[in-house]
């Protein structure tokens, strides 16, 4: 019994240390995602650099 209740003591904070770490890297993930869709949505998408290269290749 002694040996059930230290594993309570020591698993029970471990596991729910683990699903806010999982939380928090899935909610950066959906809005790393969400500021990605509003970048297209603007046509934000390229940096400086990628735009002159196009626009010369363009030209």
């Amino acid at each position: 019994m002694e040996l059930l209740g230290i594993l309570m003591v020591v698993l029970v904070p471990l596991t729910l240390g683990v699903t806010r770490m999982l939380d928090s890297i899935a909610y950066r993930i959906r809005a790393r995602g969400r500021a990605e869709i509003i970048r297209a949505e603007h046509g934000l998408g390229l940096s400086e650099n990628e735009d002159e290269i196009r626009g010369s290749a363009d030209v």
